[in-house]
């Protein structure tokens, strides 16, 4: 008994010998993994030949060898080096992801027979149809748009057209290709669309075309995601062009996940017609159950952008997602249910871990779910073989085992997350918790041995003491069986759960700490109310997934008695997303900014070691590892200068396609942004798998360092011009909107409202207003104050404005037209409607229904810059205009051939930078 309660008296008092007492000069594997991802690091930066890395391998090899036996104190330099260069060989061996080659030099938008099999087939939806330029129906202003049915699929090529001079014949291709099938437009007459299945074999006649690229800095490359997933191009599909060939003849485990996935979400979806007779706190409503199936089925075909958006900016939406926490919760359970059914410690650890990896498979097999899946399975291997295990080795391990699969996987924002949110864990929160917290958690068990106390530090034996006297208390006031249960198991159990709180505190700060400069680099954000709602969120977490995996077990047996269970899973669902739904709520609670400068981000790596060597240390070295973390988030965050020319007035156009935005920024750093691209070309804005003015001109607007638009302009209210101006209004919080005379419309208004939401201050201009704009002076030339707009918009609602520096000048003129242009010429002998500029935006991406030749005489440009995207609709920009501006001897870029273009204007001479000095990242 006395050898008992002197080893518990000692644990009570030092922290756990893997964590602490070690130290990190006992983590090899943690190191070997760092060195290892530095030279994958400097591999993807920096060409190594590797016939000579791999001669240089052995070399070291041997003398790491000899070191161990002749000098051992030195032993670490060339095990280093070897850790390095064997990062840097994997990376150069590594194959990159490349369009099928075939495939690609097939994908030139001439019509050809594909063949395939369907690998991925999503649900059908009803989509928009775009309407070029022209108003739906005069007699009908107010009529809704066309909607007809459609359904993405991805389509593995098994034999492609090839047409030449000679011969039309079907040629064996390999690859994929991502088609959206459209069926007419929807009538009550029109039969309901057969979807298509995965494994189906298909014949369609298709234009194929390789994915769309936005060739400006700092913007997320569509084409390399597409290519991460095997996709080579793409088409748009009419139903009359496919023909069913009938199943594959191959069994896709991939198309039986994917039906037992969609089967799963129907019966989730299924449950609040089930459940609608319940009180609503007791109910799941229909966005409920498909958060619920995102979250436990990994099936997120159902999540719309007004569903994420508040997960988005509390730092929360790992919750909709299944997220390697999620896998972790589900194996804890299947490992606690194993033990309670007395099973042996490895036949318990194998089923969890095959369990683990069926649910895995069952959700997608994403790659976060795979790196947890590593992680679970060494730690559950870990805890068969080693009595006491370092979680940073472990993390080592893990972290070396992915690395050295997929090397590039290094620079996924996903694993570069999740490993330094575990590293934050185990390399800070851990051992500050180690020296403060745990040590009180351990004090509060079997207060009756006071024999314990003798054993403590005056400390915590005054805190045992304490919590014993008050026990005892209890006990006293206390009368009845419960007395005793109440005053030595519940109430110290109480105290326990209270320190976990602060236990949760602390490695939540540590978590949201470390997480500063990721989120600031790939999702520019800075979420001040992450730490308040995951503090509620995780432990909710804890207790939704298991009642959530009950939820479908019984679902897919009976969904009458899936009920019961799912009114346990409806009240935590609905305090976490009240909870996101009040703090996303708050402005100042998403703070988006540009991703950190080089020097920020080396700064925050060097102050987040330091923190890990402090943890390990005395109080005062502790005290000084939080405030390294703090400094470190701070440093991320710092702002970073604004990236623009201070002797001349900046004019960035911004490929977005075939739509419209273009970026000034004055000499005195003024901003302005004129139109925020978008997608279809009518007042109706096309259906899109992701937001332009969010992944794109925001994007571009990051990459200058701008936080904050001093203005935005929206020339007319066609969705190629103003989809992307919402998300922009909400990321960059301009002071002011500046618009034209438009009509008033639902999306029109609806943003007119979202700036009056984010207190922003709406202008309205006509021609002969003018105004300076920091060092430059803007003259507005239309919309005419006579002017009276249509039902809907038009290309003649454009405000058209001219911005004067010095004797520089450029003239905007949206998608003007011919009777506008007139109407500009003839006005412009008056005093501030003068049209001669240096550089012209042309207007309507080069239609012939602009820039017509008096007008273009009348501007008399020495430059002009087109916005619009390559093989677009449209055919823009037409050849006549081309031609137009080659005989006026005006020198003219396309956003289409070159990418984003930059203009100098100093006041004396327009200067170009064709692609705005952007390269594309090794």
């Amino acid at each position: 008994m006395h050898t008992e309660t002197t080893s518990f008296g000692q644990a009570l008092d030092r922290p756990s010998t893997a964590t602490l007492s070690a130290g990190l000069g006992q983590v090899p594997l943690f190191h070997a993994a760092w060195l290892f991802a530095t030279g994958i690091t400097l591999a993807h930066w920096l060409w190594l030949r590797p016939s000579l890395v791999l001669i240089a391998l052995p070399l070291l090899a041997i003398l790491c060898a000899l070191a161990a036996f002749r000098a051992q104190r030195i032993v670490w330099l060339p095990l280093a080096t070897l850790w390095f260069l064997l990062g840097a060989w994997c990376a150069q061996m590594e194959p990159q992801p490349a369009p099928a080659p075939a495939l690609a030099a097939l994908s030139d938008n001439l019509l050809r027979t594909v063949e395939g099999t369907i690998v991925n087939a999503g649900p059908v939806r009803q989509e928009i149809e775009q309407d070029l330029d022209e108003p739906t129906n005069p007699q009908r202003p107010n009529q809704r748009p066309n909607q007809r049915p459609t359904q993405r699929i991805d389509l593995r090529v098994s034999a492609l057209e090839v047409v030449t001079d000679a011969a039309d014949a079907e040629s064996r291709v390999e690859g994929r290709v991502r088609l959206t099938l459209r069926w007419p437009t929807e009538a009550p007459s029109q039969p309901t669309p057969q979807p298509f299945q995965c494994g189906e074999r298909l014949r369609v006649q298709a234009r194929l075309l390789p994915p769309e690229t936005y060739h400006d800095p700092g913007v997320w490359s569509r084409e390399d995601y597409l290519l991460d997933q095997g996709i080579t191009s793409g088409a748009t599909v009419n139903i009359d062009r496919v023909e069913r060939l009938g199943p594959s003849t191959e069994s896709l485990l991939s198309c039986r996940l994917s039906v037992l996935q969609h089967a799963t979400t129907t019966r989730l979806l299924a449950l609040p017609a089930a459940m609608r007779s319940l009180p609503a706190t007791l109910r799941l409503s229909t966005d409920d159950a498909v958060m619920l199936a995102a979250m436990i089925a990994g099936d997120r075909t159902y999540l719309t952008p007004s569903l994420r958006v508040g997960f988005e900016r509390t730092g929360s939406f790992h919750m909709l997602v299944v997220s390697g926490f999620h896998l972790a919760i589900v194996a804890a359970c299947i490992f606690w249910l194993t033990r309670r059914l007395r099973m042996p410690r490895i036949a318990a650890t194998l089923a969890t871990i095959a369990a683990s990896f069926a649910y895995a498979l069952f959700t997608g097999f994403a790659a976060p779910v795979q790196r947890s899946l590593w992680m679970v399975t060494l730690y559950l291997l870990a805890r068969l073989v080693y009595r006491d295990r370092s979680p940073l080795n472990t993390i080592g391990f893990a972290a070396l085992c992915l690395l050295a699969v997929s090397p590039r996987s290094l620079f996924d924002a996903g694993l570069q997350m999740t490993l330094l949110a575990v590293i934050a864990i185990a390399g800070i929160a851990a051992p500050l918790l180690q020296s403060t917290i745990h040590p009180y958690i351990k004090a509060t068990r079997d207060l009756r041995l006071v024999a314990i106390d003798a054993k403590l530090s005056p400390r915590l034996a005054q805190f045992r003491i304490t919590v014993r006297m008050f026990a005892r208390a209890l006990r006293a006031i206390l009368h009845g069986r419960l007395a005793s249960l109440i005053a030595w198991r519940i109430f110290p159990w109480s105290v326990r759960l209270t320190l976990r709180i602060g236990e949760l505190f602390v490695v939540s700060c540590v978590v949201e700490l470390a997480m500063t400069l990721p989120m600031a680099i790939y999702f520019h954000r800075i979420t001040l109310f992450a730490l308040p709602v995951n503090l509620f969120i995780l432990p909710l977490l804890a207790v939704l997934m298991p009642a959530a995996l009950l939820t479908l077990i019984v679902a897919l047996m009976s969904p009458t008695a899936a009920i019961i269970p799912a009114i346990f899973v409806a009240i935590p669902l609905h305090i976490g997303t009240g909870l996101v739904h009040l703090f996303g709520s708050f402005a100042l609670g998403d703070l988006r900014i540009p991703a950190p400068l080089l020097w920020q981000s080396a700064v925050f790596c060097a102050l987040l070691a330091a923190a890990m060597l402090l943890a390990r240390g005395p109080q005062w070295q502790r005290r000084t590892a939080l405030a390294a973390l703090l400094i470190a988030a701070l440093t991320a965050a710092v702002p970073r200068p604004l990236q623009h020319p201070h002797d001349a007035l900046l004019m960035e156009a911004i490929d977005v396609g075939q739509g419209d935005s273009l970026l000034l920024i004055t000499p005195d750093g003024k901003t302005l942004l004129i139109d925020g691209g978008g997608f279809g070309g009518g007042p109706h804005q096309a259906p899109q798998d992701f937001d332009i003015g969010e992944e794109v001109v925001s994007e571009a607007l990051w990459s200058r360092g701008i936080r904050h638009l001093d203005a935005v302009a929206l020339t007319h209210a066609h969705s190629d011009h103003m989809g992307g101006l919402p998300a922009i209004l909400r990321n960059f919080r301009p002071a002011e909107f500046w618009v034209g005379n438009n009509p008033h419309f639902t999306a029109y208004d609806a943003l007119l409202n979202e700036a009056a939401n984010l207190h922003i201050r709406v202008r309205s201009f006509r021609a002969g207003d003018a105004l300076s704009f920091g060092d430059a002076q803007i003259n507005v030339l239309a919309p005419f104050s006579d002017y009276q707009p249509g039902p809907e918009p038009t290309n003649n609602d454009s405000l058209v404005m001219r911005i004067a520096y010095g004797s520089t000048s450029v003239l905007l003129e949206g998608d003007a037209e011919a009777p506008i242009e007139d109407a500009m010429v003839a006005q412009s002998s008056q005093p501030g409607h003068s049209l001669q500029s240096t550089l012209l935006k042309v207007g309507h991406h080069g239609s012939l229904t602009s820039t017509r030749p008096e007008f273009l005489a009348r501007v008399a440009p020495q430059w002009a810059v087109i916005s619009c995207g390559l093989r677009n609709r449209y055919g823009h920009p037409r050849m006549e205009v081309l031609e137009e501006l080659e005989a006026a001897k005006a020198r003219t870029f396309s956003t289409d051939i070159n990418g984003a273009a930059c203009f100098q204007l100093n006041g004396n001479t327009v200067t170009a930078d064709p692609a705005c000095g952007w390269t594309k990242n090794p």
